[in-house]
């Protein structure tokens, strides 16, 4: 059964579908405000006296607010005035607030100072709502917080406030109340540009272009006039490229910056918010005509060639030719020769790839990016002892050098793998101790010490693995499936994800894993029914397509509709070596042995799988090339030789090795 590999899924900016590439392992981390929509949430504190907490702000946090003529604090020692989640958990949407709150509220971390003051006495009522509404928002209920501090605004028409308030409920998500407040905030400092700039970026957030408009557009002419804008189109590209409405952003840009198309800035921030729009034509002319305007800087080509690539129609010929040019004119530039070196690497143009980066290496020879991008060309090329120097060379780098091992210690492991080297492999996967890849790096030792027979030491150390969060449950679960499946103890395997399932039906990984659980038992009902919903719930899924499309042709039942499924995957994940080879049997069993043929040496060539060497064998020995059939199924058996897969055709087609 064909499963995807999960190994190396690489990152954008790496050779994608290239063992080795640094792993995206996504987590799910906590928030300390939960995301609520337009409202806030509001944490109960109980058993806690008022006064308490009074005295808590005043004499240990120091907070200090005044009215009259003093002046807030931007900061306090616990952190308040900082986003309440962290980089590392915030997702698209999150960074519109983020953004808006950074460079409309902070503007250079310097205390705010509105351009006029009401004049009013500090009393103690005062006080006290002010310090009950600071505690609110360090323990983070930040709906009582926000409550206090707008209806305080509104009571002594503080602009300091109404600022306040904005931030809290941009701390919370609540971009509704946000823009209420930072409405009352303009309205009690109409002379400063922190509270038009929080309503322009709180417009955008809620999708209310229209209005946002005409206020970007009088922002627009005051940037022009006072020669800043540069820095307008920098900040209006970095609101876009992460609105909800993103075509509508791009169209609203493109009437804004009608009469700005000579300017370098303008250029850029059309670049940026068409590709943020899905108009991947319009995103490249846009960045060559950046290029263009701008022949020397690296950046220009580097964009303009990655968007190009993109493109149908020659797109990748044409961003090689742009970098190569570039690197020609400009021999001393390593950004672009990478940048090069990677296009080569993503369409296959190994030779090509490998050059660029010898070459860079002989100008920066202990660069770890491009250690890395080396070792992954000479992989590409299947010349794995070079691709081990290099990432030797990488772990061994000082510690001055700034990167994180734990990618090269799996690209090792993976090369190990390769080399028919498990021992190896598992010490190499054991270095990776922490961070993104620990988890996968961790399962992937469980499955290699259960493939080698040592079945209660894997579940052992599967069992021991605590789950920070549900992803994480998941991927356990599917290790303890997989360690089950490797002891062909199926039943039990079959068990585990259909108890799982149970309590997340709509689980996608879930549902695959359960599908290829349900026909190791037989239960092909079952793995129709699971392949079928994880294609409604993910159709743009490749690997559900080919797996219930391999399944039907594996066993000669419909074979139109495998071969439809499977070419629907084909178009899904073109350069995907399972689904090319599952392609290439259903071919051999609707009688197309020509054909199979030709896909079934592509996905042998591209990655020379022990199943695909089956189907490939099979495939030669009743086309008569018997001889090459036996090389093909030798090579595989040298390297597994208790595949399943392997070992039931040789015994079918009754050949001993």
């Amino acid at each position: 059964m064909h499963r995807p590999i999960p190994q190396h899924a690489a990152r954008a900016d790496d050779a994608r579908a290239l063992p080795g590439a640094r792993i995206s392992c996504s987590r799910t981390t906590g928030r300390a405000a939960e995301s609520c929509g337009n409202s806030l949430p509001d944490a109960v504190d109980a058993g806690r006296p008022w006064r308490w907490r009074v005295a808590v702000v005043a004499t240990t946090l120091g907070v200090a607010v005044g009215l009259g003529g003093c002046v807030m604090a931007p900061k306090d020692p616990s952190g308040a005035g900082e986003p309440a989640a962290t980089a590392e958990s915030l997702g698209d949407a999150d960074e519109v607030e983020l953004r808006a709150r950074r460079e409309a509220l902070l503007k250079a971390n310097e205390p705010y100072r509105p351009t006029s003051l009401p004049s009013l006495s500090l009393t103690p009522p005062v006080l006290y709502e002010l310090l009950a509404a600071e505690i609110a928002a360090q323990r983070q209920q930040l709906s009582t917080a926000y409550s206090s501090y707008s209806s305080l605004a509104a009571q002594t028409r503080d602009a300091r406030l109404a600022r306040r308030a904005t931030e809290i409920a941009l701390n919370g998500r609540a971009f509704e109340q946000a823009l209420t407040s930072a409405r009352l905030w303009s309205e009690l400092d109409p002379m400063s540009d922190e509270p038009k700039q929080a309503i322009e970026a709180l417009l955008l957030a809620t999708n209310r272009l229209a209005e946002a408009e005409p206020a970007l557009s009088r922002r627009m002419a005051a940037a022009r006039k006072n020669q800043q804008i540069d820095d307008f189109y920098s900040q209006l590209q970095r609101t876009l490229v992460r609105i909800e409405d993103r075509k509508g952003g791009w169209a609203m840009l493109r009437r804004l910056s009608a009469d700005d198309l000579e300017r370098l800035s303008a250029r850029r921030a059309r670049a940026a918010v068409a590709e943020a729009a899905g108009d991947r034509q319009a995103a490249a002319d846009e960045a060559l005509a950046a290029h263009e305007m701008a022949p020397r800087d690296p950046a220009m080509a580097i964009q303009a060639a990655r968007l190009l690539q993109e493109l149908p129609d020659n797109g990748t010929a044409r961003a090689t030719r742009l970098l190569d040019d570039f690197v020609r004119k400009h021999p001393d530039d390593q950004s672009a020769r990478l940048a090069l070196g990677r296009i080569y690497l993503l369409s296959r143009q190994t030779g090509a790839a490998r050059a660029t980066f010898d070459a860079a290496l002989q100008r920066t020879p202990n660069d770890p990016a491009l250690l890395y991008l080396a070792a992954q060309g000479a992989y590409q090329a299947k010349d794995l002892d070079g691709a081990r120097r290099h990432l030797n060379k990488y772990t061994a780098l000082p510690t001055t050098v700034e990167r994180d091992n734990a990618p090269a210690w799996v690209f090792l492991g993976q090369i190990a793998e390769d080399q028919n080297q498990p021992v190896e492999a598992i010490d190499y996967l054991k270095r990776v101790e922490g961070g993104e890849l620990y988890l996968s790096a961790l399962v992937r030792r469980a499955m290699l010490m259960a493939r080698g027979g040592d079945y209660d030491g894997a579940s052992k150390l599967i069992e021991a693995t605590p789950a920070r969060n549900q992803q994480e449950q998941t991927a356990l679960i599917s290790a303890r499936a997989g360690i089950l499946r490797e002891a062909q103890r199926y039943p039990e395997a079959f068990d585990v994800l259909d108890q799982a399932l149970a309590r997340a039906p709509d689980n996608p990984d879930l549902l695959y894993d359960h599908a290829m659980a349900a026909e190791k038992v037989e239960r092909l009902d079952t793995l129709e029914k699971s392949l079928r919903h994880l294609i409604s719930l993910r159709p743009e899924n490749a690997h559900a397509y080919n797996a219930l499309g391999y399944t039907l042709a594996d066993r000669n039942q419909r074979l139109p509709e495998a071969l439809a499924l499977i070419k629907k995957a084909n178009e899904l994940a073109p350069d995907d070596a399972q689904i090319i080879d599952s392609l290439g049997w259903v071919h051999f069993r609707l009688g197309n042995t020509e054909e199979a043929l030709v896909h079934l040496r592509r996905a042998y060539a591209m990655k020379p799988d022990v199943e695909v060497a089956a189907h490939l064998g099979e495939v030669l020995w009743q086309s008569g090339a018997r001889d090459e059939a036996m090389k093909v199924w030798r090579e595989a058996s040298g390297r597994e030789p208790k595949n399943e897969v392997l070992r039931g055709t040789l015994a079918r087609l009754n050949i001993s090795l």
